[in-house]
């Protein structure tokens, strides 16, 4: 293979090319030339870009997996090579540049003036703007140590703590302090201070798990924080739904239609188990009433309402005398006050309007009048594709985790009584 065509040789051909097209009279010899440039331009610069490609083809030899990522973050200008031009995608991610990629990622101004943070860190040093941006997300929040020790190597878990603050969520935005616990093998070796904010990531697929491990504290390469980017990024700007498959936690599949493999009795003897309110545990016939209507399975939407309503207790914006068992908002409601929900006359209409809302999830007909928020549903592109409990999640609510909560925290434990 000839060697490539480096930009100077293309200079130099070009301009003997027009240097001989200006001041050759002679026109059979200046074809000669010409031609004779054409071959050897052509030749070079197909051997140039089978070269860049055969290097492409190396780069992403091992990362084929973070490809799309590693593309995505190229393209943006959040991943540049080392000095070398190499993008180094095995190597590890250290604390300023995590702070420079974060930065670049979620627009924080590195050009301000910051007051020193750290011991360690020179005003004059490449990335005080970045780390002074940044600090607020470091180390989960919390209290600052006196060094950062900038060079030091960032694990899975320090990433990505560092990133769902930069992204804009907090560890308060928790919906299942379980799911770490339930889903993955090493959660004894993620940090307390970090644990609440890798519980959100996972909730909305911003971190996923592989055969049952978290891997938090290995050490994090740069094909690793691409991706973790790439979805954070694409996620939040609304060009990506994560699908619940793809968390990395136990799968399973649960239908939503289908007879009840709780009986009534069960079920309400397994409410006032778990110390349900004495209107919450008689509710339940009406649960199964509507279930015996729809086909819906009525022990998944009571399982549901348990967990939307704290077992009849509310506790939050939807008041008891509401009868909203699924914290059903009004339509063109998107807020968390007490009048943004819908509020039903009786326990019936409760229930009902509780099986209407989930029949535009499922595709299957409603029972009588249909409440504003039902439209809203509708409406939406997968309106009429749910088959199983596991998919609400990303639909239902941004947990993405959402359906497999009320499959283990909910039915599983109605097995036990």
């Amino acid at each position: 293979m000839e060697r490539m065509l480096n930009s100077g040789e293309i200079y130099r051909c070009f301009y003997l090319q027009d240097f001989a097209l200006a001041f050759s009279s002679d026109t059979l010899y200046n074809k000669i030339i010409t031609d004779r440039l054409e071959i050897i331009m052509k030749k070079r610069l197909v051997c140039a870009f089978m070269a860049l490609n055969m290097c492409f083809t190396a780069v992403y030899a091992d990362f084929e997996w973070a490809a799309d990522a590693v593309d995505f973050c190229v393209d943006k200008g959040i991943l540049s090579g080392m000095e070398d031009g190499d993008l180094a995608l095995a190597d590890g991610l250290t604390r300023e540049q995590m702070a420079k990629l974060l930065c670049d990622s979620f627009g924080f101004d590195n050009e301000a003036e910051y007051e020193p943070l750290f011991e360690d860190i020179d005003p004059e040093r490449w990335s005080y703007g970045y780390i002074g941006a940044i600090s607020g997300c470091l180390f989960g929040g919390g209290e600052l140590p006196d060094e950062l020790n900038p060079t030091e190597l960032v694990t899975r878990e320090e990433f990505c703590a560092t990133m769902i603050l930069a992204y804009g969520l907090k560890g308060s935005n928790q919906r299942n302090s379980k799911l770490l616990d339930f889903n993955f093998e090493d959660t004894d070796k993620v940090d307390a201070k970090y644990k609440k904010l890798l519980t959100v990531a996972v909730e909305r697929g911003l971190m996923s798990g592989s055969e049952g491990l978290l891997r938090p504290t290995d050490n994090l390469n740069r094909a690793e924080a691409c991706s973790f980017l790439y979805r954070a990024i694409s996620v939040k700007n609304g060009d990506m739904a994560i699908d619940p498959k793809e968390l990395g936690v136990i799968q399973s599949q649960t239908p939503m239609t289908g007879d009840a493999e709780i009986s009534l009795d069960e079920i309400q003897a397994w409410a006032a188990e778990k110390g349900a309110t004495e209107s919450f545990v008689a509710a339940a016939e009406l649960y199964y009433k509507y279930g015996d209507i729809t086909g819906i399975r009525p022990d998944i939407l009571y399982a549901q309402a348990a967990k939307e309503t704290g077992f009849g207790k509310y506790g939050g914006a939807v008041l008891p005398e509401m009868n909203n068992f699924a914290g059903i908002k009004k339509y063109g409601q998107n807020g968390d006050a007490t009048d943004d929900h819908e509020s039903f006359e009786t326990q019936d209409d409760g229930v009902r309007a509780h099986f209407n809302h989930m029949s535009a999830y499922l595709g299957i007909e409603p029972v009588g009048e249909t409440h504003g928020r039902y439209k809203s549903v509708k409406s939406m592109p997968w309106a009429g594709t749910v088959v199983l409990l596991e998919e609400l999640g990303g639909k239902w609510c941004p947990d993405l985790y959402y359906g497999f909560s009320i499959l283990h925290d909910y039915i599983e434990t109605m097995k036990g009584i």
